[in-house]
């Protein structure tokens, strides 16, 4: 606007000048001359819009070409940054499978080597029958190390639900100074493989931190459907937990719980032990 007006100005000012000059063009003479004039200034004002347009479009590719390359700097940031991520998070899953899958076998395979230690003059015939409970929890670890090992392309599904945990307790049922009693509602196995997947887990771990940690001998689990929430509730008679330390393990269960939008709840007590209180939500279609 401030441009426009300084033109306008600057035209009515040549045009004064021009007509105190020439006159008015009483003849054709004058009428030539004052036409030239006013071509050769529109002329030149022309060509110097022209140019201070292609120099402010000059100065705006330039600066258009700055961000482009900042954007491309930041743009190579951010693929390095992905990467990183995409790797660290791929490290955490590989880390967390190791822990959950081969921590409980290896814990319960200590456990029956020591029980065997123990009564290996009193009851050798009981050592034979752990033997062979470990050679097949050993069989068990390796299965579970290659499926871990084959980059864990995907989720491993359980079928049998309901039988996976059972297997899952047999582990430690020569052990007789532990006892692990499991009682689910029916139909489990309906569930979404993630969510099995997740409460799999979770007993796994919650088995192998009552026997490490908590030195309990007895395990109490439940799994119940209630107002369209599935129901996960471990209890030991462990060792009471004053404060609650999250390592691998207890992390695992966190972030397995919240991707399903559910919560977790942990308290322990002299007279509870540990406690381990779960809800996840279920999806409409599963219901």
């Amino acid at each position: 606007m401030k441009k426009r007006f300084l033109f306008i100005i600057h035209s009515f000012s040549l045009y004064i000048v021009s007509f105190s000059e020439i006159g008015l063009p009483a003849n054709w003479d004058k009428l030539t001359i004052l036409c030239r004039t006013i071509l050769f200034y529109v002329a030149v004002i022309s060509i110097a819009h022209f140019v201070k347009k292609l120099q402010i479009e000059k100065h705006e590719v330039d600066k258009l070409n700055k961000k482009l390359q900042l954007a491309n700097i930041k743009l190579k940031q951010y693929n390095l940054e992905v990467e990183e991520l995409t790797t660290a998070k791929e490290r955490a899953r590989v880390s967390q499978e190791l822990h959950d899958s081969l921590g409980h076998y290896l814990m319960a395979l200590a456990m029956h080597l020591e029980f065997a230690k123990k009564i290996c003059e009193t009851k050798p015939e009981k050592v034979k029958e752990i033997i062979v409970k470990c050679e097949d929890i050993a069989k068990s670890s390796i299965s579970s190390l290659r499926e871990i090992v084959d980059l864990l392309k995907e989720e491993r599904e359980i079928v049998d639900f309901y039988g996976s945990i059972r297997k899952l307790i047999n582990n430690f049922h020569l052990i007789t100074d532990i006892n692990i009693n499991f009682n689910a509602d029916k139909n489990l196995d309906n569930l979404s493989p993630i969510i099995k997947s997740s409460i799999y887990k979770t007993i796994q771990e919650a088995i192998t931190n009552s026997i490490k940690h908590g030195k309990s001998s007895e395990i109490n689990i439940k799994i119940f459907n209630k107002n369209e929430n599935i129901n996960l509730i471990i209890k030991n008679n462990g060792i009471r937990c004053d404060k609650i330390i999250k390592s691998n393990g207890l992390n695992g269960i966190d972030d397995r719980v919240r991707l399903l939008n559910g919560f977790v709840n942990y308290s322990s007590s002299n007279n509870l032990g540990f406690s381990i209180d779960i809800c996840i939500p279920i999806p409409m279609e599963e219901i």
